[in-house]
């Protein structure tokens, strides 16, 4: 009976908070902000749209998760006011928030996460370019006989 009542604090040992280095943490902190303001089109609609993109956003990085959800519940308002500022750098709020230290730079403009289960929209439009000029290209005259490998009737 005692074990089940410290099953909980077992389990809040074994944080995944833990596993994210300072340096992750940071530039993890940077891509969260960064993506959220790319997504209203640095046009920040309303502080509840603003908190529930972040939430979002926090909940689909999984070694960041539990951390970024604190952050935006106790500095949606701060996070907000610096949104809707002008001039807005992630680095700015994360270094405030305490997520970045004084020596981390800042993530380039560039800045590409490695997100490989995702096409970027360029990908996407580049293999349908590729395609439809390929389809388009190809002469309907033509006629190719389909091969097989299975055993001919005749033999």
């Amino acid at each position: 009976m005692r074990f089940l009542l410290l099953l909980p604090i077992l389990y809040a040992s074994l944080d995944p908070i833990q596993s994210l280095t300072p340096g992750e943490n940071c530039e993890m902190c940077q891509i969260v902000l960064r993506t959220v303001f790319g997504h209203f089109s640095a046009n920040v609609p309303s502080r509840k749209k603003l908190v529930n993109q972040l939430k979002h956003e926090c909940k689909r990085h999984f070694n960041y998760r539990r951390r970024c959800l604190m952050a935006v519940k106790d500095q949606g308002d701060f996070l907000y006011r610096e949104m809707t500022g002008g001039d807005f750098k992630p680095i700015k709020p994360c270094f405030i928030m305490k997520e970045c230290k004084r020596l981390q730079s800042p993530l380039p403009e560039d800045f590409q996460p490695d997100n490989s289960t995702y096409l970027d929209t360029s990908t996407i439009s580049e293999l349908m370019l590729t395609t439809t000029t390929t389809n388009s290209s190809e002469s309907m005259d033509t006629v190719t006989t389909p091969t097989t490998n299975a055993p001919s009737v005749l033999d």
